[in-house]
């Protein structure tokens, strides 16, 4: 089930399933009711979302239930866990309702995330902090928005993977200084 949630200035995404990610949800704000495991952090590191939740699934033995928090730490996203016993696993909704923050990466705690937060709150303090956008100039001069509402790390990871290959156009990033949804415009 995919459920959007429009918020003042952002939306979320809800997923029962990391699962049901798409490419077109490349920068979101994702709320899921998935484990936090290596398997889940694939999921993510294929589409690159700014924000995603998971469920610790009561961590786990050698805390598999929490470790896409590092993984996805590493490609720049935004992650964290809410406890298995505030929010049902397999249950995105549940996970956004009632659901309170248990374990969180480094990039978390700087969002202004804190264990025992309330989904919803966190991630609303989260929207205060700055956004950064990927730009690009091409040959001819024109300057495209290639990717809006990312964290800094992900901006500029963006930034050299498109400057890796090879193209003479330049990249470069910057503050986003448009409100409104996570978006993608390449």
């Amino acid at each position: 089930m995919r459920t959007p949630i429009d918020q003042t200035a952002y939306q979320v995404l809800v997923l029962d399933s990391i699962t049901e990610l798409c490419p077109e949800d490349r920068g979101q704000i994702i709320v899921c009711g998935s484990h936090g495991g290596q398997s889940a952090a694939g999921y993510a590191l294929a589409v690159l979302p700014r924000i995603v939740i998971f469920n610790d699934a009561g961590v786990g033995k050698h805390g598999a239930g929490i470790t896409a928090l590092a993984q996805l730490e590493t490609a720049g996203i935004i992650a964290a866990t809410v406890g298995h016993d505030t929010a049902r696993i397999g249950d995105g909704l549940d996970t956004w309702h009632s659901g309170r923050l248990s374990h969180l990466n480094t990039l978390a705690h700087r969002a202004d995330f804190d264990v025992g937060d309330a989904v919803p709150a966190a991630i609303a303090r989260s929207q205060q902090c700055a956004a950064w956008r990927l730009c690009r100039l091409d040959d001819n001069g024109n300057r495209f928005v290639m990717a809006r509402r990312l964290t800094q790390t992900q901006a500029d990871s963006e930034r050299a993977r498109f400057e890796a290959l090879g193209h003479k156009q330049h990249y470069w990033i910057e503050v986003d200084d448009v409100p409104g949804p996570s978006q993608s415009e390449q």
